[in-house]
């Protein structure tokens, strides 16, 4: 059998050092349905959360200074839903409110205070609980802040009906 001789050069990820877009690992994030909804650079659950509702924000546009405050890279997969008006918990403000809502399930994920496209105002809030990293699954925060029911003593009891 004659040799095969090879000049080709063999390289692995392994060897390559890090560069900046390595270091900022993109996370793909779904509707309690299942449906796809969010890529975000970074974890969700690393970003600052809203005071009001406890939302995660996103920094959609530089902020003063862009060393500091830079804008995070998504893409969010929902469609905008009808603009309203929130009147603030403790106060008489009023915020405009843009929600995105999951195009399979209708269920609102996030809003922003701008019109739409997402992205074009300062932030995006993604609601809490309402996606998660594995598909399929509720996440940690989907009931945070909800009193659970207490067991009833007696499950069989019957309704009473009136006819």
């Amino acid at each position: 059998m004659p040799k095969v001789y090879s000049r080709a050069v063999t390289s692995s990820s392994e060897q390559a050092g890090q560069t900046q877009s390595s270091r900022a690992v993109l996370r793909s994030y779904y509707c309690l349905c299942g449906d796809f909804v969010l890529v975000l650079q970074g974890k969700l659950d690393r970003l600052p959360r809203r005071k009001t509702d406890g939302a995660y924000i996103i920094r959609s546009k530089d902020g003063k200074d862009p060393i500091k405050q830079p804008a995070r890279k998504f893409k969010l997969n929902a469609t905008p839903g009808q603009r309203c008006l929130i009147k603030k918990k403790g106060s008489q403000e009023l915020e405009i409110r843009q929600p995105f809502a999951c195009s399979r399930c209708n269920t609102t994920i996030a809003y922003q205070t701008s019109p739409p496209p997402a992205g074009d105002g300062p932030f995006l809030y993604i609601l809490k609980g309402s996606m998660t990293e594995l598909q399929g699954r509720i996440p940690p925060d989907a009931f945070e802040g909800e009193e659970a029911i207490p067991p009833s003593d007696d499950l069989n009891a019957e309704v009473p009906t009136t006819a």
